[in-house]
């Protein structure tokens, strides 16, 4: 039988195979703007969705956090826009190793919304986590890359997401906060959507669908984690997105592993991993 522990880090390799999925059918779209890209996945994940959804009833509707859900939900739409962008810009290795910024970014803008402590600890852990972040940006050496920009935007949108969704959770059930993210997102992604609306074509359903599927699949899959695993052990088995984006945008895509990309996103993962240690012996 396998332990709880070991389920956890699966699921959570299993999410850092879907993330990767996702960034290369972003790539194999070339032809279509990202805005109609978000759009489509977010329709495929509602579809997907919906079954669970429903069968937990009425209860899922109920919320008194309705501006909060269309805040958290917009600041996900904007981190969609820039990381759908970001993927299109840089190499998939480079995507992965920027987004290990998240963590820092979350502890920052919590102490700064939410009152929350940075003690020693996390200082130094968020100032090296972006130091890591400079070996692989290197400004001043190499042209900083918009793409590079958009991958780091993407990062803090989500963390300023992630600092609302812990609000939510004080009142708010999983399934709420998931119903009303599926919801609110489609919403915001159909008016810009409807601006650049292109037809798919037959020969690139596959990759469209794809999108909601492992759109669908990652959240699914760092669900089932967290819920079976301590989120300090299961999230070292996140740092899986690096060498699966480094094989694949190398056999997809001839993208070499720069290595002071993989550097530097060592050096951003320890940082993180090393707060995330820290909180949950804390709240322990």
């Amino acid at each position: 039988m396998m332990s709880n522990a070991a389920k956890g880090a699966w699921w959570m390799i299993a999410a850092a195979a879907a993330l990767t999925a996702m960034a290369i059918c972003i790539r194999y779209l070339p032809a279509y703007s990202v805005l109609l890209m978000i759009f489509l996945r977010n329709v495929i994940n509602l579809f997907l969705m919906a079954p669970s959804l429903f069968r937990q009833g009425k209860a899922v509707f109920q919320t008194e956090c309705l501006s909060t859900h269309a805040l958290r939900n917009a600041f996900l739409y904007s981190g969609n826009v820039a990381w759908f962008f970001g993927v299109t810009k840089i190499a998939l290795a480079d995507v992965a190793s920027l987004q290990f910024t998240s963590p820092l970014f979350t502890a920052i803008i919590a102490a700064a919304f939410l009152g929350e402590r940075i003690g020693g600890h996390r200082l130094v852990a968020i100032l090296v986590g972006f130091a890591g972040a400079l070996i692989i940006i290197r400004p001043g050496i190499i042209p900083v890359n918009i793409g590079t920009l958009s991958i780091l935007l993407a990062a803090f949108l989500y963390s300023c997401a992630h600092v609302v969704t812990k609000r939510l959770s004080d009142t708010e059930s999983g399934s709420t906060v998931v119903f009303y993210m599926s919801v609110t997102i489609l919403v915001y992604s159909a008016i810009p959507a409807f601006f650049v609306w292109q037809t798919p074509t037959w020969a690139d359903m596959p990759a469209m669908i794809g999108l909601g599927i492992t759109g669908y699949a990652t959240h699914y899959c760092i669900t089932r984690s967290l819920a079976v695993g301590d989120a300090s052990f299961v999230i070292v088995f996140d740092f899986m997105r690096l060498p699966f984006s480094a094989l694949l945008g190398w056999l997809l895509f001839t993208e070499i592993l720069d290595g002071w990309t993989a550097a530097g996103a060592l050096i951003i993962f320890a940082a993180g991993y090393y707060s995330t240690i820290r909180e949950a012996k804390a709240s322990g």
